[in-house]
């Protein structure tokens, strides 16, 4: 009886260990954009649709002022749906929804806009707002010599395979308020990726598998031509943007993509993509990277995914991560190549994950590990940067 005792409280331990996710609020009625998708690509011309010819996709209904406009939406929505999933043009696809009576066709893409500043922000300048696709590279050798020795000083093979959880919390003043914030992200196994955070009881968060399960349900989904995409709710499980006060809103394949960038820059989910068969990784010579007032060398270390290409900076000897170098959006939301340093490396789990992230203007702090599983025995909290 004792011992079953002990093995319940070790197992409710476990559970505990990663604190749940709050509840979030069930998804909206669709919203409607008001003209006719195609038409308006097509001709400028701003032509409402019938309530009878009506489609529905990614977080959007849309009506058509004519069969054949309705008959060229369902045959490929995405060409002719609301870019970014409904996301500020400004402020990229992940941003949260636009509005739907302030928008711009640029390229043959409708692009929504939170507020008029956006949008004249946007205009002035539209592809410097653009996701980026980066193209792929062959892996070499050295990629691969390198990529090996990262593994190991990260622990990535051996790894914890339950969910790991990186957070921050503080407290913030605006005004006369104050507010409690915490900040996460998660992997859990599947290569299920959440980015959360919470300002007192408030919280949103997106969540999306990237692993073998989210590539079989894209390709479940594709609809053939003519026929109206078809709603699969494991997708929903998938991915999606949720808040605890807000409805949820399911990510389109725009907003997939761009989360997958997102997740690409958190170093926990890159650790994971290094042990992947279908990554790219080449070898970029030694260099010296400045961040701020650091003078950072080592060897480059490039890694491919899947549009996205994200650089490390390794000491060869040991296969550390001291920096790395991305595209991402800038303060302004434009893309740019940003360099940061990594510091402070936290061992919770087996895996060691950098606490501290600099660019040399911004720096992001983490205070916590939280894994469902113990650490490994006579492993330290915190490894500095050699």
């Amino acid at each position: 009886m004792e011992v079953m005792i002990t093995m319940i409280a070790a197992c409710t331990a476990l559970l505990l260990a990663v604190p749940p996710l709050p509840q979030h609020a069930p998804a909206a009625t669709r919203e409607l954009f008001p003209f006719d998708p195609v038409i308006l690509i097509g001709t400028g011309e701003r032509l409402e649709g019938a309530e009878a010819r009506e489609s529905v996709y990614g977080n959007y209904r849309y009506r058509f002022a004519t069969e054949a406009s309705q008959r060229a939406f369902d045959a490929v929505p995405s060409r002719f749906a609301i870019a970014f999933g409904g996301g500020c043009g400004r402020m990229g696809p992940l941003s949260g929804a636009g509005d739907v009576k302030r928008f711009e066709v640029v390229d043959e893409h409708i692009y929504l806009f939170a507020s008029d500043a956006c949008r004249d922000s946007f205009m002035q300048a539209p592809h410097a707002f653009m996701e980026v696709t980066e193209p792929s590279f062959p892996t070499d050798g050295r990629g691969l010599e390198l990529a090996t020795a990262a593994r190991r000083w990260l622990r990535a093979d051996a790894a914890c395979a339950r969910e790991i959880v990186v957070s921050a919390a503080r407290t913030e003043k605006s005004g006369d308020a104050e507010y409690r914030v915490r900040e996460e992200v998660r992997l859990a196994p599947g290569l299920l990726f959440t980015d959360f955070s919470a300002w007192n009881d408030d919280s949103w968060w997106t969540v999306a598998a990237f692993g073998d399960t989210e590539t079989r349900l894209a390709s479940d989904a594709k609809p053939t031509t003519g026929e109206q995409p078809k709603a699969d709710p494991r997708r929903a499980i998938a991915r999606a943007k949720r808040s605890s006060v807000t409805p949820e809103q399911p990510l389109d394949d725009a907003q997939f993509a761009a989360f997958r960038r997102a997740a690409m820059l958190e170093p926990l989910f890159l650790s994971r993509v290094l042990l992947l068969s279908d990554v790219k990784l080449a070898g970029g010579g030694a260099a010296e990277w400045q961040v701020g007032a650091q003078t950072l060398s080592g060897e480059i270390l490039r890694i491919h995914w899947r549009d996205v290409t994200v650089e490390w900076l390794v000491k060869p000897a040991t296969g550390q991560p001291v920096a790395q170098r991305a595209m991402r959006r800038a303060r302004d939301m434009r893309y740019a190549l940003v360099i940061e340093a990594f510091s402070e490396w936290n061992d919770r789990a087996g895996v060691r994950v950098p606490m501290v992230r600099t660019d040399g203007t911004r720096t992001r702090r983490f205070d916590a590990v939280e894994s469902d599983c113990n650490p490994p025995p006579n492993e330290g909290p915190t490894v500095r940067a050699e």
